[in-house]
C-alpha cells in the first residue's frame, strides 16, 4: 500500500502533485540548519511550515504554533515520534541545500506558488535577482510583488529565498536579517 509519504518522496521538484491538506494534522520537529536550529511543521508527508529563529533567541514552540496559525493558516502540534524518514531527508535537504523536498505552497496565493517554485529551481551557489525571478515567472515588472513572495516564503531554506538579491547590489533584506542572507550565501560560495 502506498503511503502519503511515499507519495509525497516521488513528488518532483515542480510540486505538481498538490497535497491533501483537508483533516490531516499538522506536526512539527526540530532539525539543525545553517541558520541554527529551525522549526519544521509536516503533514501527509508534505513540509507545510519552517521557522528559522531570529539570532540569538532560545527556540520558542509558542511562536512557532502563532506563526503557523496566522501565516500558514494551520494549528500544528509538537510530533512525539516524527518519521525517520522525512526528518532525514528534511535534514539532509538542510545540510546539503537542495531544494527537493516535498513542500506544501498551498497556503500562498497562485502567483506566489509560482514564484516560490522558480526560486525552488535555483541552484545552490547561484542567485537571482527579484527582477530576474519576475521575468522567469513572465510578468518582468512584477519585481516588487516577487519580493513579497519572499518575504511570505512559509519554508524558508527549501525554498532559499535568500538566494535572491536586489539588482542594485548587495544582499538586499532578509526576514532574519540581512547578516544571516550574507552567511548563507558565503557558505554556499556566493560572495556579494
Amino acid at each position: 500500500m502506498e503511503t502519503d509519504l511515499n507519495r509525497a518522496e516521488d513528488a518532483t521538484q515542480d510540486y505538481a502533485d498538490v497535497p491533501e491538506r483537508a483533516g490531516h494534522t499538522h506536526l512539527w520537529f526540530m532539525a539543525d540548519s545553517p541558520a541554527g536550529p529551525v522549526f519544521v511543521a509536516h503533514a501527509n508527508g508534505w513540509v507545510s511550515g519552517l521557522k528559522i529563529m531570529p539570532e540569538g533567541r532560545e527556540p520558542d514552540p509558542g511562536t512557532f504554533v502563532d506563526y503557523m496559525r496566522d501565516e500558514v493558516g494551520t494549528d500544528v502540534e509538537p510530533d512525539p515520534d516524527p518519521d525517520p524518514r522525512i526528518v532525514a531527508r528534511v535534514s539532509e535537504a538542510l545540510a546539503t541545500g537542495r531544494t527537493d523536498v516535498p513542500v506544501d505552497l498551498s497556503s500562498r496565493s497562485p502567483f506566489h506558488q509560482e514564484v516560490l517554485r522558480a526560486t525552488a529551481r535555483i541552484p545552490r551557489g547561484e542567485v537571482r535577482t527579484y527582477g530576474e525571478l519576475a521575468e522567469i515567472v513572465g510578468r518582468p515588472r512584477a519585481a516588487r510583488a516577487v519580493g513579497t513572495a519572499m518575504a511570505r516564503n512559509p519554508v524558508p531554506l527549501l525554498v532559499p529565498c535568500h538566494r535572491v538579491v536586489p539588482s542594485s547590489g548587495g544582499v538586499g533584506n532578509y526576514g532574519f536579517g540581512s547578516g544571516l542572507k550574507a552567511k548563507l550565501l558565503a557558505g554556499e560560495g556566493v560572495v556579494i
